[in-house]
């Protein structure tokens, strides 16, 4: 009894209005009389990609369906609005009974805090759901809470830089796979007149993605568990160089004019327009490119290699999944594993590949073949040169909050400020212990 009971006392020291959410007033909770259960999920399925669409539309079939579950969806397509979102939710009361998150240091707070079902009974429950899953559930697993796991993907990623081949044609250029070629190549591309790769900066996931690709390039992923556990400092000479190789892209023109003041949406918009060569991005976004004008004229390549050694070294793995809320309702929480199910088995994994038209996913399943795009097929071709993968640098931090520190930080370089200035905002939050 007592462990049943000790994440909803936690809950109400940490969030008073959790007692009153009890009452049957919020998401999570319904009168016993109810016949369906309403199950509350926030997630950044929103827009029109087809990756958000079929989400979206799994949950409205799940809502019609005669099982006793009514789902309320909150969709919010802006990362850092969806983050605000969801700590101001939490801070009121006012939980989902299903949330969105990347598991490791993000969502750490909230394991120690009980505020996740631990998800290992029903996994060990349900074997052919465990036994789907690739290597890639450890992100919700926790050294202090052995055993359990408090979330499970819905989504496996790598980063690349996918080009337009007959704009490389067209100037008698090979695609990089040195930094000193990429650098070669945008000069070239700028002399010509194209945006050699814009960034899409307003969104500040973009330079922090980059970070991530030079990090793992120049120093493997030896690097990122350094920079987590404070052997290598965000100041020192080695991280600074990248800061400064990220300024002096950007001064040179690489990013197009102003990259600050464009979002990742506006640089897929200049690639699909040709007026750009290369778009820097993840596999979330085959979907989009297989159905995008210049589908056709489409390749892929692995990040350019700044160290030889670290070539195999790719930003990639979880790239996003579901944790579950303990409201201390077991009819609630049994009902939202039920939808959680639904969203990561491997028969919606197959499905949404099939509207993706192609994609990396986190559970196996047998690709239909047919509906797999020629640009879903260069990636898969270019994995093969992949040896280790690592997410966000910042997820292996011991620092929880050192992912929104890192991006802020980076994002002044785009607004005049010096990469040792970027690395003193970093060791700032670092050296406060914060």
């Amino acid at each position: 009894m007592k462990r049943r009971f000790l994440p909803v006392l936690v809950l109400a020291l940490l969030f008073p209005s959790f007692l009153f959410a009890q009452g049957g007033k919020e998401a999570g909770s319904v009168p016993a009389s109810q016949k369906d259960v309403t199950v509350s999920i926030m997630s950044t399925w929103s827009g029109d990609s087809p990756g958000s669409v079929i989400f979206r539309n799994k949950l409205s079939e799940i809502d019609a369906a005669d099982n006793g579950i009514k789902v309320d969806q909150e969709m919010i397509g802006d990362e850092t609005s969806y983050y605000n979102k969801l700590r101001t939710r939490f801070a009121t009361g006012e939980f989902p009974n299903i949330f969105e998150d990347f598991g490791g240091a993000r969502s750490y707070d909230y394991v120690k805090s009980g505020v996740l079902v631990d998800l290992r009974p029903y996994l060990d429950a349900d074997p052919q759901w465990a036994n789907d899953f690739m290597n890639v559930i450890e992100d919700w697993e926790y050294s202090d809470y052995p055993g359990s796991v408090y979330g499970v993907p819905t989504a496996f990623y790598v980063v690349g830089i996918f080009y337009n081949k007959a704009i490389f044609a067209k100037l008698g250029l090979e695609p990089p796979k040195t930094i000193e070629e990429f650098t070669a190549v945008c000069d070239k591309l700028l002399a010509a007149g194209y945006i050699p790769m814009p960034l899409g900066e307003k969104d500040s996931y973009r330079a922090g993605h980059l970070l991530n690709n030079l990090v793992l390039k120049a120093y493997g992923s030896e690097a990122v568990t350094a920079l987590g556990n404070r052997t290598l400092a965000y100041d020192d000479p080695k991280m600074i160089r990248l800061y400064k190789m990220i300024s002096d892209f950007n001064k040179k023109g690489y990013f197009g004019p102003n990259a600050i003041n464009k979002d990742n949406s506006m640089a897929r918009t200049d690639f699909h327009a040709g007026k750009s060569a290369m778009q820097f991005d993840g596999t979330w976004y085959l979907g989009t490119a297989a159905k995008c004008a210049i589908a056709d004229d489409m390749g892929f390549i692995p990040f350019p290699t700044i160290d030889p050694a670290f070539a195999g070294s790719w930003q990639g793995g979880n790239n996003g999944g579901l944790s579950v809320v303990n409201t201390g309702d077991k009819q609630a929480i049994d009902k939202a594993v039920q939808v959680v199910k639904a969203l990561t088995n491997s028969e919606f994994a197959k499905a949404q590949q099939a509207v993706n038209g192609g994609g990396i996913y986190p559970v196996k399943f047998t690709s239909d073949t047919s509906k797999v795009s020629a640009i879903s097929i260069e990636v898969s071709k270019a994995l093969d040169t992949s040896k280790e993968f690592r997410t966000d640098i910042q997820n292996y931090d011991i620092n929880t909050k050192m992912l929104e520190t890192v991006r802020m930080a980076l994002q002044g370089l785009f607004v005049g400020k010096t990469p040792e200035q970027c690395a003193q905002e970093i060791m700032t939050v670092v050296n406060a212990g914060n």
